[in-house]
């Protein structure tokens, strides 16, 4: 038997344009003037047989064609294949013949009609059109077996771990005769050792496996086996496989392989490489993609709503990483063809992967609706089982309850997209850890996301042929696809818009600051992840940034945003976690949980908190601890003691209580832990700000019709004003605290010289704009006298935990209700819309000066400190900006 290949220049036609050459693989996009154009799509080639051998079979393999395809082999249609992801195959024994042969192929591609049968929400696409676009065409391999009168029509091997054989299933097709036909089994264990076996075929046929060597991620123990389809002494059609044994189950609220309890440290990946189109990356693509994933901690990978090529899989089963196949169901659109397709296609789509030993959860779907109901889901669980009964499956990825989906389907597993803000998500985790369900292992199947800035500019710098950034429909579907959303993705006007905002050049300074603050919030969702022991693995949104999000950990060309040994420092088998202390306030009569700010203190405070070590190693561990405070080369404090922490669970190890020194200016601090144990060595590190006691002693006077300084008399020293209308008996150098303000109070500030900070909670003299304050964007800390002295890190980081909010003053309709351009202190560059705008900001009018803010200066939201009087970032930075104020008042002194 022999393969020929038929890969490369093909020529393509579509509607009345002259035919043009295209490389196969590939994608019509790759030639279409019009990407959105659905076709058909003709794609034609020639190739010879000088050698047409009497009594061979003859089958054309195409490994992948999107969508609808149709196969002529000398002017015979051959096939008709309806699909994405499964090859299909036809017998063109009698069509071929010697000498030159003529290929077609008629393709028809996803489109944007809801009314077409091809609408790209019906047809299983995935999150592919979402992320890139609905390819289409020969967007796989192609190539013509030449094979025995018998041969496989379908084959594959089944490891049996319980009873320690390998089956083989097959069925044949071919015109040949099939008594006396055999099978030979080859297999090499992974020692290297080969036993062959002769079988009379059947369409079972069990092959035992003495000393069963398992597959696992530590230990990736693979066989080779070559089936053979014997004719007499002539080898009529064989068939490979490198896979293993293992044994996966749900036991005790563990993911258990080979009955070790595995935690998933996954990544996200979308299948995204617009420049190639398709999801087709090259061999040698996927190794560094895994390389370097496991150079920064990761055991997993999750394949989300595509299929990755074969090649993936077992990358990773040679190199120990666990694989989390999602089926391509999302956003589907209701009508009479998804269902059908639904049972049609995914019993082809497992093959695709169900044999790897690397592959052990599969999710039948992500973010499902109702659209999709209780008795589909549970029938593509049963299709799933019946497969490998073994399989971990969720049903829903993301969960029927949290997507209005529903929750009479079975999954072996508790999956949960938590999106949230810093100090929202501990809430949410706690909410979702009810001692009352079912136990099943909880996994984050997408979570954690980080923007970073990124420069369209740089990307077309990047890439010769960046369609994505293009605002034109005809060469960028993109635009079309989220036109369903009704919206428009703001990344093909970047440049437009960063001029309308007049921060191109600010935003030139912005990616390096965006890659620090997206380590810092992960890190910090990462640790408080590890804090829980209900919680069992986790997946990161995403391995590497796509057109519509930099929520990489990888940029687009896969380089590395950050080293990666920090990130494997929170995301390995060993992680330490700085959690905050458990504590309550009898508040209003009643007793409160006390949310206190970890990483904010005062002079002579103590810090009160829990380190809490995640051991997710297959051995406990035992040593020693070392926890030391220092600023810069001067140690505040240190304390070592031992330490002892069962494997797969989370243990504390410590309970902080460390007496901070005065301090008569401001410093940032860093609190370590070290673990010494008898196989090596792990610390961890965290900075802690640490604020004079002393506070301004300048007098101000406080308007707060929105009670956001609840005990602030304590602090500093303040004359409340009753009414709006006291403001009057302000004059020259007084200080104006306010959470309500107009263009009374501005017009007699500016009259009189009267220093106003004004504190916006809701909509008034500012319009508001509403968005995530950690997610989707990036901090900029200005160099300012109000900032100065805080010792920030030039982004609002863990420093501003506790003054975090969702609001803020976009810079154009800021600029519109001043009259004037002003001076931004902490300002917010959204890098999804690439907007700005400001959290605090200065400017001038007449006499007066005035600062105005969206911070929650008295926190109260999530686990951000309970009250302004206990915030004590919010108090240091009220002292900073009174403090200025008070100086610009005495002209600047």
């Amino acid at each position: 038997m022999r393969t020929i290949e038929l890969n490369g220049q093909w020529t393509i036609g579509y509607g009345d344009t002259k035919r043009r050459p295209i490389q196969v693989p590939g994608v019509v996009e790759s030639v279409a003037e019009d990407r959105g154009y659905p076709g058909p799509y003709e794609y034609r080639r020639s190739f010879e047989l000088y050698d047409v051998e009497e009594g061979a079979s003859y089958v054309l393999r195409f490994d992948g064609v999107s969508y609808a395809c149709a196969v002529i082999c000398n002017g015979v249609e051959a096939v008709s294949h309806e699909g994405i992801w499964d090859g299909f195959a036809a017998d063109v024994t009698g069509l071929v013949r010697q000498g030159l042969n003529e290929l077609t192929v008629k393709v028809i591609k996803p489109d944007f009609d809801k009314e077409s049968p091809y609408f790209f929400r019906s047809v299983l696409f995935g999150f592919i059109p979402d992320v890139m676009l609905p390819f289409g065409g020969i967007w796989k391999d192609v190539f013509l077996e030449v094979k025995g009168r018998a041969y496989f029509e379908e084959i594959r091997c089944r490891f049996d771990t319980e009873h320690g054989r390998i089956v083989t299933e097959s069925r044949l097709a071919g015109s040949g005769v099939r008594s006396g036909l055999v099978l030979s089994v080859s297999v090499r264990d992974p020692d290297g050792n080969i036993a062959v076996t002769r079988h009379p075929h059947e369409e079972l046929v069990a092959v035992d496996v003495d000393n069963v060597s398992v597959w696992s991620p530590s230990s990736p123990s693979l066989y080779e086996v070559e089936v053979r389809l014997m004719d007499g002494e002539n080898v009529a059609d064989v068939y490979r496989i490198k896979a293993g044994f293992r044994r996966i189950e749900v036991r005790d609220g563990e993911i258990a392989i080979n009955g070790e309890p595995f935690y998933m440290r996954g990544v996200i990946h979308w299948g995204c490489y617009p420049e190639k189109f398709a999801p087709n990356p090259t061999y040698d693509e996927v190794k560094d993609e895994l390389i370097k994933l496991k150079a920064a901690g990761f055991n997993a990978v999750k394949h989300c709503l595509y299929f990755p090529p074969s090649y993936y899989y077992e990358l990773c089963d040679e190199m120990g990483i666990v694989t989390w196949q999602e089926l391509p169901l999302w956003l589907p659109y209701a009508n009479e063809r998804m269902l059908p397709r639904i049972y049609e296609q995914y019993p082809k789509m497992l093959k695709l992967f169900m044999h790897y030993p690397s592959v052990s959860l599969v999710s039948l779907g992500c973010e499902l609706d109702a659209t999709i109901e209780g008795d589909t889901l549970n029938a593509l669980y049963a299709m799933v089982k019946a497969e490998d009964r073994a399989m971990i499956i969720c049903d829903n990825s993301g969960s029927g309850e949290c997507f209005e989906g529903v929750s009479n389907s079975s999954s072996d597993i508790y999956d949960y997209h938590f999106y949230a803000e810093l100090y929202h998500l501990d809430g949410l985790i706690n909410e979702f850890t009810r001692s009352y369900r079912d136990i099943k292992p909880w996994l984050f199947g997408e979570y954690n996301d980080a923007d970073t800035y990124r420069l369209t500019r740089e990307t077309r710098e990047a890439f010769a042929n960046a369609w994505w950034v293009d605002s034109d429909e005809r060469v960028n579907p993109l635009r079309q696809v989220h036109k369903g959303f009704g919206s428009d993705q703001p990344i093909y006007h970047q440049e437009a818009i960063l001029d309308r905002y007049g921060i191109a050049e600010e935003a030139n300074q912005l990616q390096d600051l965006s890659y620090r603050q997206m380590h810092s919030i992960r890190k910090h969702i990462l640790e408080l992840t590890r804090s829980y022991d209900e919680i069992k693995g986790y997946n990161i949104t995403t391995i590497k940034d796509v057109p519509i999000t930099t929520s990489g950990i990888f940029d687009d060309k896969m380089n590395p945003k950050i080293d990666p040994e920090s990130l494997r420092k929170v995301n390995g088998d060993i992680v330490l976690s700085f959690n905050k202390d458990l504590t309550r306030i009898w508040d209003n009569g009643a007793d409160r949980f006390l949310n206190k700010d970890m990483y904010n203190y005062f002079s002579e405070d103590t810090v009160a908190g829990r380190i809490t070590l995640s051991n997710r190693g297959a051995d406990p561990l035992e040593g020693e601890y070392e926890v030391t405070l220092r600023e810069g080369d001067r140690v505040l404090f240190r304390h070592r003691d031992v330490f002892s922490a069962p494997k797969h669970r989370v243990r504390q190890i410590a309970q902080l209580a460390i007496k901070l020194p005065t301090v008569n200016e401001v410093a940032r601090c860093e609190l370590s832990v070290k673990l010494v144990y008898a196989d090596g060595e792990y610390s961890n590190e965290w900075d802690l700000w640490l604020y004079p006691r002393e506070l301004t002693a300048k007098r101000a006077h406080l308007f707060d019709p929105a009670g956001s300084f609840a005990g602030i008399e304590s602090l500093f020293r303040i004359e409340r004003l009753a009414a709006a209308e006291q403001a009057v008996q302000l004059g020259e150098g007084d200080i104006l605290l306010t959470t309500a303000f107009d263009e009374k109070i501005e017009s007699l500030a500016a009259e009189r010289g009267i220093g106003v900070l004004f504190v916006q909670k809701g909509e008034g003299f500012f319009p508001l704009t509403y968005n995530p304050f950690y997610r989707e964007s990036v901090k900029k800390v200005f160099d300012h006298p109000a900032t100065a002295d805080l010792k920030h890190l030039g982004y609002a980081g863990m420093q501003f935990y506790g003054v975090g909010t969702d609001r803020y003053f976009d810079k154009l309709e800021a600029e519109k209700r001043i009259g004037y351009s002003y001076t931004p202190i902490v300002r917010r560059y959204d890098a999804r819309k690439f907007a700005a705008g400001d959290y605090l900001l200065e400017y001038r009018k007449g006499k007066g000066r005035f600062l105005a803010t969206t911070l929650n200066l008295d926190g109260g939201q999530g686990s951000q400190p309970h009250s302004f009087k206990h915030n004590v970032f919010a108090i240091r930075l009220l002292h900073e900006i009174v403090s200025y104020l008070e100086v610009e008042a005495q002209g600047g002194a």
